[in-house]
């Protein structure tokens, strides 16, 4: 259900910030309609002024063009074109870029065509500049070209003017093909909200390609660029349908081939394969792979590699004929708590409060769903120490995630609906989410955590208990595991964009109610170890809650994952989210009663460091403590240690 964010014309008074393209993330411009005819020659045809050493790089096709006449409605002058990432990119390294071919539907005058490397900023590699003609366009760099390094990022494209009498015709010379796919379609420049890349939609892929010299490359070679084993949680004796994507990356078709399929460092699997490929294009591959019956619980690792082509080993330089999946394994699991929404949220959007609205629906129908709302960076209710949430799975906003899981087949872990808010009704959207919730509610978890508190309300300050059980599984899947504690507040009253039905347009609600607004992290934002006895554990912790926070309005959220020292773009698959859990004090703190903890039976008092760490009374050192007394009462208590 996830899809590209496409901001209707509806909202053209609302911009989202421009920053510079990056390979996991992607930006919409607003307020820029394209207006676009479709055309008859949508097939794939012969290429022209091509020689047998050069091939096309880039989402469009031989000279497919199925738009034709895509124009922005204002007058001016756009520099338009894709983007190839490294992934992409790799398999050509070393060969050079010589030309760039570029659709028009009309003779567009003389043109600067260019390759941006993508960086921290964009740096031009190529300019040159050639008359545009109707139809397909080879322009041809004078001089070498440009070496691919297989690492860069590349924004290539053409400058395109729109005129006064386009505008008034509503007919451009833009050329599209195809669906919109991220990358295809990009525009750099200042649109309302700073320079930088802004992706563009309605017409699919710009018709544009980079002309590459594949003398360099070995006659036969296939490129393995992404491999799908599923879920991540797997059984003993399970059957995997793996999944493997492979590009012909030599000069010459691929009739056959073989893999070999590797668990963890056991002997290979033979899988042969007869599909032809003709050169730079793709396929993909299926085959079920057995999990021995007595396969230990913990992570595994499947690898599968590329061992024959046409009949004859591969050639030696081939760079990518290896991927990998890890997975778990487990034989015991335990229910979870809470299924954990969080919502990466902006307070400049108008596509929230549509999404708003469905999760509201859904939290009042379903009790097993925790949500916590964080909101962008540089808007009034952000939370700096929340910002990384933002960097590593935003891409567009709103978006979300699903206990930080991630669903095979995606392009990312976070979710976008944006597409489908304004013309889907709420309980529509509310029903998908709910049904998507619940797919991981029923997933495996293996570890448990209950959160009992006690609030003093002349001081503010909020203790808070989580406690639970870890399987064996959990310590073998993910080693140790990481305690997050954090504070939301409903009912806070921020500015938030909203769209109007009668003038359809958006302005901002300066009173708009938030709800699920994460305050702050009781606990590190990453996380802090948990150690466990005979397989239990209970920590507490102590915080204060600030001055304007609403109590009655307060929630206590618990998440579970995998303990890191950072989460970074190579470790976020491991630190999804093992269980959940949630505690609104409004509904369980008497105010201004000090409310003890369930008597769990202990026959004398626990102790626990002021960042929840219990310790063995009989090696205290001399300091403040937070102590948890028989009848389950809490207090702090200051320890003179006297010898």
């Amino acid at each position: 259900m996830k899809t590209k964010n496409i901001l209707a014309l509806l909202f053209m008074s609302v911009f989202l910030p421009a920053v510079q393209a990056q390979t996991h993330k992607q930006v919409e411009v607003s307020g820029r309609s394209i207006l676009a005819t479709k055309t008859a020659n949508a097939a794939a045809m012969r290429v022209q002024g091509l020689s047998d050493n050069q091939r096309l790089l880039g989402y469009v096709p031989g000279d497919s063009i199925t738009v034709g006449g895509a124009a922005f409605g204002t007058a001016g002058t756009y520099s338009l074109g894709a983007i190839l990432t490294p992934q992409m990119l790799s398999a050509y390294a070393g060969c050079r870029v010589v030309g760039i071919r570029v659709a028009a539907s009309m003779e567009l005058g003389r043109a600067r065509t260019f390759i941006y490397t993508v960086d921290k900023s964009l740096t031009a590699v190529i300019e040159q500049k050639q008359r545009l003609y109707e139809g397909w366009n080879n322009v041809l760099f004078n001089g070498d070209g440009y070496e691919i390094q297989g690492t860069e990022t590349l924004f290539f494209g053409f400058d395109y003017t729109e005129t006064a009498e386009m505008v008034a015709a509503d007919k451009g010379g833009l050329c599209g093909y195809g669906e919109d796919v991220d990358g295809g379609f990009y525009a750099y420049g200042n649109f309302g909200s700073g320079l930088g890349l802004y992706s563009l939609s309605n017409i699919g892929c710009l018709c544009v390609q980079l002309i590459v010299d594949v003398s360099s490359l070995p006659r036969h070679d296939l490129d393995l660029t992404a491999i799908d084993a599923g879920f991540k949680y797997k059984q003993p004796g399970e059957s995997i349908d793996v999944m493997v994507t492979y590009a012909n990356a030599g000069r010459d078709s691929i009739l056959s081939y073989e893999l070999e399929a590797r668990l963890d460092n056991e002997q290979p699997i033979a899988v042969s394969h007869a599909d032809t490929v003709t050169s730079g294009r793709s396929n993909t591959s299926v085959f079920p792979f057995l999990l021995p019956a007595d396969i230990t619980v913990g992570t595994h690792q499947l690898s599968v590699s590329i061992s024959k082509v046409n009949g004859e080993p591969l050639d030696a330089r081939s760079k990518n004929d290896t991927v990998t999946a890890t997975f778990a394994v487990y034989n015991d699991m335990v229910r979870r708590d809470k299924v954990y929404l969080e919502v990466y949220t902006d307070q400049t959007s108008p596509y929230v409060p549509f999404l708003n609205k469905s999760i509201a629906q859904l939290l009042r129908a379903n009790n097993a769903l925790t949500v916590v709302n964080v909101h962008r960076p540089s808007t009034p209710l952000a939370l700096a120490s929340a910002a990384y949430l933002h960097e590593l799975y935003a891409y567009t906003w709103p978006t979300f995630t699903i206990n930080r899981s991630y669903f095979p087949g995606e392009a990312y872990v976070s979710y976008d609906m944006n597409d489908y808010l304004t013309a889907v009704p709420t309980d529509m959207i509310s029903n998908i989410l709910g049904e998507m919730l619940m797919q991981d509610y029923y997933s495996p978890a293996f570890a448990t955590v209950a959160l009992q508190s006690s609030y003093e309300e002349a001081t503010r300050q909020l203790t808070i208990e989580a406690s639970g059980l870890l399987l064996p599984e959990a310590e073998a899947i993910y080693g140790q595991l990481a305690l997050t504690l954090m504070l939301t507040e409903d009912s806070v009253q921020s500015r938030q964009a909203e769209y109007n039905a009668l003038t359809q347009r958006s302005s901002y609600n300066q009173k708009y109610q938030h709800n699920q607004v994460l305050r702050t992290f009781v606990t590190s934002p990453i996380g802090d170890a948990i150690q466990a006895e005979d397989g239990k554990y209970s920590v507490v912790y102590t915080t204060t809650l600030a001055a304007d926070w609403n109590v009655r309005h307060t929630n206590v959220v618990a998440l579970l994952t995998k303990k890191v020292d950072a989460v970074t773009d190579s470790n976020l698959l491991d630190v999804d989210v093992i269980n959940a859990n949630s505690l609104a004090l409004g509904e369980t703190l008497q105010l201004g009663i000090s409310q003890p903890f369930a008597d769990r039976g202990q026959q004398s008092s626990c102790f626990y460091t002021l960042d929840g760490k219990r310790v063995d009374a009989s090696h205290m050192k001399s300091g403040l403590y937070i102590e948890r007394r028989a009848d389950g009462t809490i207090r702090k208590v200051c320890y003179s240690n006297s010898r």
